[in-house]
């Protein structure tokens, strides 16, 4: 399983990367980017199965990588997390729009982290198996 991370913040990734070991996930099927383009590139060239993106970042934000991602792989819309900090529906109905149903609000909580995510990546893991 290849799990995709894509936020400019080394905090924001580094925690998404413990909770997932906390998951049992390894720390070989973890791929974490600040840039959506270096992370497109790898995407593109060795597929992702699940994908967490901020949606706010400097180079390219998040609904610009989710548009670029979907036309090219449209079956991750199903495990594609947007992640965001700020409480605005229109970044939300961006994303939304594009097909991300799945979100996560900065802070991250471990609790939700556990309950909501791990439920996701389990069901990905058994479609892989």
């Amino acid at each position: 399983m290849k799990i995709i991370i894509l936020d400019d913040s080394l905090t924001i990734r580094m925690t998404i990367e413990a909770f997932l070991e906390d998951l049992g996930v390894f720390d070989n099927e973890i791929f974490s980017y600040a840039d959506g383009h270096e992370a497109l590139a790898f995407i593109k060239n060795n597929g992702a199965d699940i994908v967490f993106s901020d949606i706010n970042m400097p180079q390219m934000s998040g609904y610009e990588f989710a548009e670029s991602l979907f036309k090219e792989k449209p079956e991750l819309k199903k495990s594609f997390f947007a992640i965001s900090g700020e409480e605005s529906r229109e970044s939300y109905q961006k994303m939304k729009s594009l097909g991300v149903v799945h979100f996560i609000k900065k802070p991250i909580k471990v609790e939700h982290f556990r309950h909501f995510i791990g439920p996701e990546i389990l069901k990905v893991r058994s479609k892989l198996a």
